[in-house]
């Protein structure tokens, strides 16, 4: 199926509304889609300098605009259609750390961006990154220069961010070494504004209790069914999450949308550094099984304490299966003046005020 035809089916469904902005997307990523299927194009380079009057390879896609706007499902949805292998789907958070491993392996390579652009174009004719963002000034100058060689060689990249092309690396140090990357971004990619669209995601949280009581064995069905219509991918079920050098299971992963069960997160040893990058990582985060807490169980209260302060911190929205309501959920004394702010965290947390904030990568 095509990103057209993706799109009426989803319009099809009763979870999904008609958003003249996304139409217009869909529509881009459409005409995107059918000139690389209808092969329309060919890459600069050996083709390219003998018989110059080939098209140049079309532009690739840049969808913006704050969280809940559709633009990960926009991109999948492009991504899902095309029917050949040459292509690439990875998280930004993935890439990365991926690009600074392959730069540690060409230590002796004049220019080792060069390397990677050409192995990346090589294998791929369209890469899709979700999430792009640039934060630090190496991350800066290693995308400045690989944005360089993947251009050159006439990989199609497709991208969504939170963040304008403009507006990259915005205040950021030697920020002047960048604008030749977002020169190149602009020239190279179509940016598509989903910003003032219709906020599915607030749609599906808003319809929804996002604190849920529950009996044993109640919380993997009443979750589920959230953690789908939340998805903006296609979920992975029984999983593994990399966090700060070690693996933790996970229930459910869709991109920025995580589901893990209370015990994993807090009945294990945990820094609170690895919730803080569990927060800045996932936009939505389910939890299930949160259990009453009492005398003897304060290092576990304390793990949830520091869990709920990083999720409230980065605007992540909690949807939670408990045992009791927030208030009821510590019974013990040492930490009794400190869970007090945790419950009353979890309570706001479900407000649409806070629901409706947009999340702190």
């Amino acid at each position: 199926m095509s990103p057209r035809q993706r799109y009426a089916r989803k319009l099809a469904g009763d979870r999904f509304l008609p958003d003249p902005l996304q139409a217009g997307a869909v529509e881009r990523a459409q005409r995107l889609y059918e000139n690389l299927v209808n092969g329309t194009s060919v890459r600069p380079g050996f083709l390219g300098r003998w018989f110059p009057h080939r098209p140049d390879p079309p532009r690739g896609l840049y969808f913006t605009g704050g969280t809940g706007r559709g633009k990960t499902w926009l991109m999948d949805s492009f991504y899902e259609s095309l029917p050949f292998p040459a292509r690439h789907r990875v998280h930004f958070h993935r890439f990365m750390p991926e690009i600074h491993e392959r730069l540690k392996a060409l230590p002796r390579s004049p220019d080792p961006l060069q390397v990677i652009g050409a192995d990346l174009a090589r294998r791929y004719r369209v890469l899709c990154l979700d999430e792009f963002h640039v934060h630090d000034i190496g991350d800066a100058m290693i995308m400045a220069g690989l944005l360089r060689a993947i251009f050159e060689r006439g990989l199609i990249l497709v991208a969504t961010s939170n963040t304008p092309i403009v507006d990259l690396y915005k205040n950021g140090l030697q920020r002047e070494s960048f604008l030749p990357a977002i020169s190149l971004l602009q020239r190279h990619m179509e940016e598509v504004d989903l910003q003032t669209g219709i906020d599915f995601r607030l749609q599906q949280l808003s319809r929804a209790n996002v604190y849920l009581l529950s009996e044993p064995g109640e919380s993997a069905g009443l979750l589920r069914p959230r953690f789908e219509a939340l998805a903006p991918a296609t979920p992975r079920y029984g999983t593994r999450l990399h966090v700060n050098h070690r693996d933790i299971p996970v229930l459910g992963l869709a991109d920025d949308v995580a589901w893990f069960d209370f015990q994993v997160l807090c009945n294990t040893p945990r820094a609170a550094s690895d919730y803080i990058e569990i927060a800045s990582r996932f936009h939505s985060l389910l939890l299930g099984h949160i259990p009453r807490l009492g005398e003897g169980q304060d290092d576990v209260a304390k793990r949830f304490i520091h869990l709920v302060d990083a999720l409230y911190d980065h605007r992540v929205k909690l949807i939670a299966t408990a045992e009791v309501a927030p208030d009821r959920l510590y019974t013990g004394r040492r930490l009794a003046f400190a869970f007090e702010r945790t419950a009353s965290r979890l309570v706001e947390m479900t407000s649409h005020d806070y629901l409706a904030r947009p999340h702190v990568a």
